[in-house]
């Protein structure tokens, strides 16, 4: 019986330790990562690593595209003035008391920060300008001398336009000297030639290729002295099939064509039919923008639309600088005060870079009056004042008299212009 009783406790002993055995696995079984069977105790999932290299996991990044930015449009600015005639009040001005000099940069002060903030700057000269002191003169073969082309400099100018009907008041041999003088001063000069060579001018501005080209009417009958052959060859008279040639070339080889008309009737304030037959033409040729003088006085401004294209023309920019002042004349029918008005034109051209098509962007018009103090007496001051709006000079140094003559210029000219942005 013991050994039976003793046989059975160590049965009874071995099972318990079986049962303990069981019980231990099953919770930690309920342990192992991947069983769910507790929903409140998240597990994470283990990725078994193999020693293996290529079975390591890799991280693929996106490389980060910068967009090509669009490229800038580019413009360029021009600026234009009307007719310099310097008559012998204004050579008087410009005398430095005892000296063999000449300084007319007072002339230009008010002037110069609207001219100088351009690309390019045009200003038409009228006459002569010889090295020849004992030669100079005004009305009606006029003669100045060439430090006027200093005071152009000073200003902001960078082309002189000398086709005009007063080119050959020296002849051709005065014209030529005019033309060095001109370049002498590091400014260009278009009109006068000594040649067959092409005879306009391409300026690249701001990557934007400007064509220029001039033309007048005539030269007082001075070409009479010349032959067919020697007009050709120095001059850029009216001739159509030249002029289309000309321009259709200048055309293909420039972004924006700029003809300088020297034409029209004086003192008219509309263009006559040949300025507008020849504008007509010009256009369809391939000119882009028309710069017109000789008048004395001003002439409208027009935007076209030619074959799709906006062109803008002025028949007249009216006198930047001359003596030509009413107070000489008793008619006061005449309306000779017409003569002291001019226009200052900008315009800003727009090149789209992908396209390569320039456009006329801009045109903005600023009236400008010649004023002329001192008037009867030997103490003359001339200047050319800007009038960009018609408070303008209020609160400045000048006579109020003065002010007032700028204003009324200002409201007389207003009607004869309009403005122009492109949408």
């Amino acid at each position: 019986m013991k050994n039976s009783k003793s046989k059975y406790i160590l049965i009874t002993i071995v099972l318990c330790i079986a049962a303990l055995s069981i019980i231990g696995c099953s919770n930690n079984q309920n342990k192992l990562p991947g069983n769910n069977q507790d929903s409140t105790t998240p597990t994470p999932s283990v990725t078994p690593i193999s020693s293996s290299a290529s079975t390591l996991p890799t991280t693929t990044t996106e490389p980060t595209v910068t967009p090509e930015p669009s490229p800038t449009p580019i413009t360029a600015t021009l600026v234009s003035a009307g007719d310099c005639v310097i008559h012998d009040d204004l050579q008087i001005a410009g005398k430095i008391e005892g000296e063999d000099r000449y300084d007319f940069t007072h002339m230009f002060e008010e002037i110069k920060p609207f001219v100088e903030h351009a690309d390019y700057s045009i200003v038409s000269y009228e006459g002569a300008a010889t090295n020849n002191r004992n030669d100079y003169a005004g009305f009606p073969y006029f003669n100045c001398p060439p430090e006027m082309f200093d005071a152009f400099k000073y200003s902001g100018f960078d082309l002189v336009n000398n086709a005009n009907n007063h080119q050959l008041d020296r002849r051709v041999k005065g014209m030529l000297e005019t033309r060095e003088n001109v370049r002498q001063r590091g400014l260009d000069i278009i009109g006068a030639y000594d040649g067959e060579d092409v005879r306009y001018i391409i300026k690249d501005l701001n990557g934007i290729k400007v064509g220029f080209m001039a033309y007048t009417y005539g030269s007082n009958g001075n070409e009479g002295l010349l032959t067919a052959e020697q007009i050709a060859k120095h001059l850029a008279f009216f001739d159509r099939p030249r002029m289309e040639k000309e321009i259709r070339e200048l055309e293909e080889n420039a972004d924006i064509t700029v003809v300088l008309m020297h034409w029209g009737h004086e003192y008219w304030r509309k263009p006559n039919e040949q300025q507008i037959s020849l504008s007509n033409d010009l256009f369809e040729w391939g000119a882009d923008v028309i710069l017109g003088s000789h008048p004395h006085v001003v002439q409208p401004t027009e935007i076209r639309t030619v074959n799709g294209e906006t062109k803008y023309i002025i028949y007249s920019m009216g006198n930047f600088l001359t003596n030509q002042w009413h107070e000489w004349f008793d008619d006061p029918k005449d309306k000779k005060w017409l003569r002291e008005d001019s226009i200052l034109v900008t315009i800003e051209f727009l090149k789209d870079p992908e396209t390569q098509k320039t456009v006329i962007n801009k045109v903005k018009h600023i009236p400008v009056w010649v004023s002329r103090e001192g008037v009867g007496t030997n103490n003359i001051i001339h200047r050319i004042l800007p009038i960009p709006t018609r408070d303008y000079y209020d609160n400045s140094a000048y006579p109020e008299e003065l002010i007032k003559k700028a204003y009324e210029s200002y409201d007389r000219t207003l009607d004869y212009f309009t403005d122009y942005e492109r949408e």
